[in-house]
């Protein structure tokens, strides 16, 4: 069977190491230098550089380009239909696909993880000949970023209007913005012509937070949906949470569907291996086994990648400064780094994170995606929590209950003031019909009160 070129570059198979091309591994190197900060910030810019394709990491490519392989099969199936799409005033259709949005707390790789699609796609830019147009290019994705610009010709013109930008990217001539109905038509044309069934738009975060932000944010995002390819964004939770707050039809067009990259759990082969291989930078320096200080990185860290990397850092130059520029990073220096003004940012949020972890509800609710519903393994920390709390107090009045009157007066006076509660038992009252999960933690909650 001859192979379809426009859906080739979407097709990677299953074999484990199908990403290992895309990592950016850790290179040993002696950092010297007689500023510690100076000899800390390239610590810092060389841990930032280093990329693993994980479990996680793995899944989430495989669903981007999942994407991809959709729309080239639906629109790509044959070269007849291609033919026929470029001469069309509609050449995708008339109907639009919903934008695909990957989101996840600040500094968990999310950036990265585009920059990754950008160097695996950008390998597989290829030609195809067809009757009557030989050498047509097959570009399976545009990528694009806020940071260049949030207008529609700084986002769309370096893809759609010739010699706008050379092959490195570099803006060489100057041309005057198109109009935006003929810049999406353009669009529309260049993009079913070279096979593009993904746009990628990432750094969303250069959108201020003004209500009229969240417009253009919309409306950007609406303008590249019309354009034909499926859209994939990357956005943190505090913008979901202001798209949230559109009208409904627009809501549906680009929050219904959402990936997360969520932080390393503190027992995956994954955090443990990014620990590895940031350490393998300054093998003289950080001579202590992962896995022995994994917990407390984690601990401190709540598995964000960017907090792990300044935490690393700030340890690393504590250890610098106090104990000379032999001294290799310990546990102590770690601690040293947390409590640190410089890790404070970081701090606030990891302190809080695993405050909600156990069921604390002050939090600011940027640190929360909006989107996500509480996960069954969620329910089983607060049962736990409820169960351990519970048999705590069963085990407090048992042992109340074993002391003299005069032993029990002493501890009254010890103790600190607590409620009146009645001798007697209370009854609590079921939900008649079938119980919620949450109602039946409730109860529970409830019912350790009253002991």
């Amino acid at each position: 069977m001859k192979s379809n070129p426009w859906l080739a570059p979407y097709l990677i198979g299953n074999s484990p190491d199908r990403y290992v091309q895309l990592e950016h591994r850790a290179v040993a190197q002696s950092i010297k230098g007689e500023s510690i900060a100076a000899r800390a910030e390239v610590l810092r810019a060389q841990m930032r550089e280093v990329f693993l394709c994980g479990d996680q990491t793995s899944l989430l490519l495989d669903q981007l380009l999942a994407i991809g392989e959709g729309h080239a099969l639906t629109h790509y199936g044959s070269s007849q239909q291609v033919l026929g799409a470029l001469y069309r005033q509609n050449p995708w259709g008339d109907g639009a696909q919903p934008a695909l949005m990957l989101t996840g707390l600040a500094g968990t790789g999310k950036t990265q993880l585009m920059q990754a699609m950008r160097c695996l796609l950008g390998a597989r830019v290829g030609c195809v000949d067809l009757p009557g147009h030989r050498n047509l290019e097959i570009q399976p994705a545009w990528f694009m970023s806020l940071r260049e610009g949030n207008t529609l010709n700084s986002l769309l013109g370096p893809w759609v209007i010739p010699n706008r930008t050379s092959s490195e990217g570099v803006e060489i001539s100057k041309k005057k913005d198109l109009k935006q109905a003929h810049l999406l038509q353009l669009a529309r044309r260049v993009s079913r012509r070279d096979g593009v069934c993904i746009i990628f738009l990432d750094e969303f975060q250069f959108i201020t937070n003004s209500p009229q932000a969240n417009a253009l944010a919309m409306t950007l995002l609406l303008q590249l949906l019309s354009v034909g390819p499926r859209v994939i964004y990357v956005a943190n939770y505090s913008l979901v949470r202001r798209l949230m707050n559109r009208r409904q039809e627009d809501r549906h067009r680009v929050l219904v569907n959402h990936l997360e990259l969520q932080p390393d759990a503190m027992d995956s082969a994954d955090f443990l291996n990014y620990i590895r291989e940031l350490t393998r930078i300054a093998p003289a320096d950080f001579r202590f086994e992962p896995q022995v200080v994994a917990s407390l990185l984690h601990r401190y860290t709540y598995g964000i990648k960017r907090a792990v990397v300044e935490l690393l850092v700030s340890a690393w130059t504590h250890g610098k400064i106090h104990r000379g520029a032999q001294a290799d990073v310990t546990e102590s220096d770690l601690k040293a780094a947390y409590a640190s003004s410089g890790y404070m940012p970081f701090r606030s949020d990891v302190e809080a994170l695993w405050r909600h972890s156990v069921g604390d509800k002050n939090i600011n609710p940027d640190l929360l995606n909006p989107l996500r519903f509480e996960t069954p393994e969620s329910n089983v920390v607060v049962a736990q929590a409820a169960i351990n709390d519970f048999n705590r107090r069963v085990n407090e009045r048992h042992v109340e209950g074993m002391l003299t009157s005069s032993e029990r007066e002493v501890l009254s006076k010890l103790a600190p003031s607590r409620k009146a509660s009645p001798s007697v038992g209370k009854v609590r009252r079921l939900p008649v019909g079938a119980a919620s999960k949450e109602s039946l933690l409730d109860v529970f909650s409830r019912l350790g009160d009253d002991l």
